[in-house]
């Protein structure tokens, strides 16, 4: 951001600058006195243009798994998930590769230890499906569907479309409750000591373990910015209205997997000249 006259934010180990002119500056730098931070992408979301540092950002996508999107267990072809995904596929993953973003995978990944721990109120949401036997796929072979959102079975896994982009640097991250940042998945430790800062959501669903995920983090000191459209859920739409309203009015920002692609597209590598 090209402005210095910039109001901060927060305190001196977590802060953001904010320019009339330019909007936030989310990119952390050591103090509010040091040079700008670059490369950057600036962002135009809902709200506000945002910068962000894509050295301390990283893409978080929540439970696109076959569980929930694949047809192949008889989910609906023209599901809203798949719009999501398609989202994903189009902008959001190529954008965050072309900027060097790293992407975290983050999904359900139950154990024995986790089923015995967890509270009746989430064990009951599965108890209608304990297993999968044969599943039959698309290009006809079978496979064994495996155990309702365990850890390394084939419904649990990373929704196959999805799991093509998959590269051996990203995250992959289990869960065990509604949120990433709850019950030792081990997503904080993972994230900070990368110096991750910043938080782009996606996945489902919107206002259930998306939300769950980004009002966590926003409690514990990340920036979170939703990819609406990267977004779905089955709920009434009055619940999405929800999250993203107050993402957009207080935990963060909101803005559209195409804005994302489009600001890593015009990523600015160096202070523009006379600056």
């Amino acid at each position: 951001m090209a402005s210095r006259q910039q109001e901060v934010i927060g305190g001196q180990k977590n802060f953001w600058l904010h320019a009339e002119a330019d909007g936030w500056d989310l990119t952390h730098p050591p103090t509010p006195s040091s040079a700008a931070i670059y490369p950057c992408i600036s962002l135009e979301t809902t709200s506000a243009r945002v910068a962000i540092d894509p050295a301390k950002t990283a893409l978080v996508i929540i439970d696109l798994q076959n569980y929930f999107l694949s047809p192949s267990l008889g989910r609906p072809s023209d599901a809203i998930g798949l719009k999501a995904v398609d989202m994903l596929l189009e902008h959001a993953i190529p954008a965050c590769r072309k900027a060097g973003i790293p992407i975290v995978w983050l999904g359900w990944g139950l154990t024995e230890q986790d089923i015995d721990e967890m509270p009746p109120t989430i064990v009951k949401g599965f108890a209608a499906d304990n297993n999968f036997r044969s599943v039959r796929l698309d290009d006809g072979s079978v496979v064994e569907g495996g155990k309702v959102l365990m850890r390394d079975q084939w419904n649990s896994a990373v929704y196959a479309p999805l799991e093509e982009k998959r590269e051996h640097q990203d995250i992959r991250i289990h869960k065990n409750r509604l949120s990433g940042f709850w019950g030792g998945t081990a997503a904080e430790e993972l994230l900070s000591s990368r110096g991750i800062r910043t938080l782009l959501f996606a996945g489902a669903n919107t206002d259930q373990c998306v939300g769950g995920s980004l009002q966590d983090a926003f409690t514990k000191g990340w920036d979170c910015l939703l990819l609406s459209d990267g977004c779905a859920t089955t709920s009434p739409d009055f619940a999405r209205q929800c999250i993203e309203y107050n993402t957009s009015e207080g935990w963060g920002f909101v803005l559209s997997c195409e804005d994302l692609a489009k600001g890593v597209d015009c990523m600015q590598e160096e202070p523009s000249a006379g600056v």
